[in-house]
């Protein structure tokens, strides 16, 4: 006999789906920054080193992407991206000079 799908399967088969689901779309999403004056989208990415820098308060974790657009993968408090054009992708004082992101 082959087993059978009852209606409480099925809905617990569905439910998983949706997790899996749910975590794999946002497994690799950069995480939005606070909502507060410390971070808003009209300052510069060296005004967010200030913080983030390998050397400052609140570093970056050392898998971060070797990146220092900010704005192109962080959304804002609502969600939204922010990229902007001609912004370079290593700034002083950031992955390049922190030792502990690699070189990919």
């Amino acid at each position: 006999m082959g087993a059978r799908l009852t209606p409480r399967l099925l809905a617990g088969l569905g439910a998983a789906a949706v997790v899996g689901l749910a975590l794999w779309a946002t497994a690799d999403r950069a995480p939005r920054m606070p909502g507060d004056a410390d971070h808003g989208v009209a300052q510069s990415e060296s005004h967010c080193l200030s913080c983030h820098a390998h050397t400052a308060r609140e570093p970056r974790p050392p898998d971060h992407p070797p990146r220092d657009d900010c704005f192109s993968c962080h959304r804002d408090a609502g969600g939204e991206l922010h990229p902007r054009d001609n912004v370079p992708t290593s700034l002083p004082g950031g992955w390049r000079d922190d030792p502990r992101i690699s070189r990919r």
